[in-house]
């Protein structure tokens, strides 16, 4: 196992990627190459920045964030550095963790590192983005995903995923400026 994580971004206080004041982690690679995927420089396995896991972890833990929230890229490509990752954020800090991911429940069931970063954490995303099942709602990218609860932390949260418009907020790095959050797609207007 790598003693560090390939991560395309990370922004420390997001409000619109899960409930309350989230870290966000995006990690880099993915092999799915969704059509209209949102972070499209994510997707390359040779680019990213690898960061430490210990530091990363601290980073974390340390915030002002309530929880976690982690994207890409693809996640369980990396399952067992994130595995070792939430497993000194937690020694540290209760938070709770949601993951994103372009592959199904089921067949991340398949997997022992999968498993074991499933084993932690509390909320899954499932599925691929799918552009034309882009329906502009809350907190996925398209209708197909499912919202799978792994826990009971935000069972009362689970009625938002899905109902409401989506949000996006602006952080400003420098020259650079990100837009976090699922952005409603303009590329189906292409479609119609």
């Amino acid at each position: 196992m790598r003693d560090y994580i390939y991560v395309y971004m990370k922004e420390p206080a997001v409000h619109v990627l899960g409930p309350g004041i989230r870290y966000v982690l995006w990690v880099q690679g993915c092999k799915q190459r969704c059509p209209g995927c949102v972070a499209e420089g994510a997707q390359s396995m040779e680019k990213g920045t690898p960061i430490d896991i210990d530091a990363l972890a601290i980073e974390i833990a340390f915030s002002k964030a309530d929880g976690l929230t982690i994207s890409g890229g693809e996640p369980f490509l990396q399952a067992r550095e994130l595995s070792k990752m939430l497993d000194i954020i937690t020694s540290k800090k209760d938070m709770g963790v949601i993951v994103y991911t372009g592959y199904r429940y089921e067949d991340l069931q398949e997997n022992d590192d999968a498993k074991m970063l499933l084993s932690k954490v509390d909320l899954l995303i499932d599925g691929p983005y799918i552009r034309h099942l882009d329906d502009g709602k809350s907190l996925r990218g398209s209708s197909n995903q499912r919202i799978i609860s792994l826990t009971d932390r935000y069972k009362d949260y689970l009625s938002e995923y899905g109902t409401e418009q989506r949000m996006t907020e602006f952080f400003y790095h420098g020259i650079h400026v990100h837009e976090i959050g699922i952005p409603n797609n303009i590329l189906n207007q292409e479609d119609n």
